[in-house]
């Protein structure tokens, strides 16, 4: 991402408002059942802290990493006012390389960067799980997104189809159309 990127998402999380709620998303809570008790966490450009904050509340030493230093601030005072705790870390996700068999989840909503799937696949321990939820092709019918940043139709079936797929769906309705994935690293 860019300074321009930064600049944009740390504008977006700089008023009090979480821009998505202090809820975690609803596929990560339809799922909870599936996560374990424990281990390491990822959260891909967790914004906010929403989905990291839950994932600490499951036991998870949870690290979000995000571009917006100002997302990166709001997800630890979501992490105090939950009474849990969290790591954050800025970084630039289209430059970083992720550890070798580091996480036993990790999660990643409303974010795209094809070149990070080889990172996801090298960082999850054998066991681990994936919980990834994305913008999808359709998703252009009612945005101004550019086509790089959705999926194609299938996409993250195809690209994980090495994975044991848990659950997996898409969705096509009116204002949004996103794919959603729980797969084990075999």
């Amino acid at each position: 991402m860019s300074l321009k990127d930064k600049e944009k998402w740390d504008k977006k999380y700089g008023s009090e408002e979480y821009i998505n709620g202090k809820e975690p998303s609803d596929w990560l809570i339809e799922n909870a059942g599936l996560l374990s008790t424990g281990g390491k966490a990822l959260d891909l450009a967790g914004g906010e802290g929403r989905n990291s904050v839950f994932a600490a509340s499951k036991g998870y030493q949870v690290t979000c990493l995000d571009i917006s230093e100002k997302g990166l601030q709001k997800a630890q005072a979501l992490a105090r006012e939950r009474k849990t705790k969290i790591t954050t870390l800025l970084a630039d996700l289209n430059n970083k390389s992720l550890p070798e068999n580091e996480y036993d989840l990790v999660i990643c909503f409303n974010f795209l960067d094809r070149n990070m799937f080889s990172g996801i696949r090298q960082t999850l321990k054998s066991g681990g799980l994936l919980v990834y939820e994305t913008f999808t092709l359709d998703y252009l019918k009612y945005s101004s997104f550019k086509k790089e940043w959705v999926l194609e139709i299938n996409e993250l079936l195809h690209v994980f189809s090495d994975f044991r797929i848990l659950r997996y769906r898409e969705v096509d309705e009116d204002p949004k159309a996103y794919a959603s994935l729980v797969a084990q690293k075999p």
